[in-house]
């Protein structure tokens, strides 16, 4: 569980995320989403380390990561996984090379137990036997297959993924989407998904998080934005007049409210 508390981040004199909470379970997957420059990457930036607060705590099961020595900080990022918007591979290694780096950093197990543990995670992510190529021949979906392999090799108990789905095809999308969520429920991995990818919003939004100008403008589920009222997020979510009102029926079809002529009117009026 990663717990937020009033965090504040400004560069010189712009205040860029103001008095933010939030609570982060584990075994969920956590979105933060927003348009851009609503500040959701620099807070993801603060939780994982890379940035400093200027007020405010984050606390990783309970441990205030904020105020921690190099030390116990270093201890915590061990059991941080992290999948990239590029995916980050390094061109230059293998697919099995690039997913045991980790290992080589953090473990001291053999050659053989770390063969072993990026054969398990490549199975995993249903990409067995590509041990020995290298990124230039992998698809963008198996890129990032690979990299969500290398972010969970080391069984971490945190996971943060940046625009996971960038760049990809809405079915290879999908694809990404139900191996993070399956991941996060089976290791019960506490999972931060930094997104503009509304798909996943929908489909993996256990907790969801709307970032505007650097505020906490909504929280809920993704059960609960089909009927929020906050106009804000509504314009934001269902941009589109497409989206609108595929909105209108997920709302009848919740409420078990049958539409009528009249309903069906109002919703495809241009």
């Amino acid at each position: 569980m990663i717990e937020v508390k009033n965090i504040q981040k400004k560069f010189a004199d712009k205040v860029v995320i103001e008095e933010v909470s939030a609570r982060m379970e584990a075994g969920r997957c956590n979105l933060i989403i927003g348009a851009s420059g609503s500040g959701k990457t620099v807070l993801m930036k603060c939780m994982v380390g890379l940035l400093n607060p200027d007020q405010g705590s984050i606390f990783y099961h309970g441990n205030n990561f904020t105020t921690m020595d190099t030390e116990a900080k270093t201890l915590i990022r061990k059991e941080i996984g992290m999948l990239f918007q590029g995916s980050a591979l390094f061109d230059s290694l293998t697919v099995e090379e690039n997913i045991m780096f980790p290992l080589n950093m953090f473990t001291k197990d053999t050659t053989g137990e770390k063969i072993k543990r990026v054969n398990e995670v490549l199975d995993r992510v249903n990409l067995s036997g590509v041990n020995k190529k290298y990124p230039a021949e992998l698809s963008g979906g198996m890129k990032k297959r690979v990299a969500l392999a290398r972010a969970v090799v080391l069984n971490p108990k945190y996971l943060f993924c940046d625009e996971p789905n960038s760049g990809l095809d809405p079915q290879t999308s999908l694809v990404i989407d139900k191996l993070i969520r399956e991941l996060t429920v089976e290791y019960q991995i506490t999972t931060v998904v930094n997104t503009h990818d509304m798909n996943s919003v929908m489909e993996i939004g256990d907790y969801i998080l709307y970032m505007y100008q650097g505020k906490k403008e909504w929280e809920g589920t993704r059960k609960e934005i089909i009927f929020s009222k906050n106009q804000r997020l509504n314009d934001f979510i269902f941009a589109s007049e497409f989206l609108r009102d595929a909105k209108d029926m997920r709302m009848l079809e919740e409420t078990g409210k049958i539409p009528n002529e009249r309903d069906m009117d109002q919703m495809t009026r241009p």
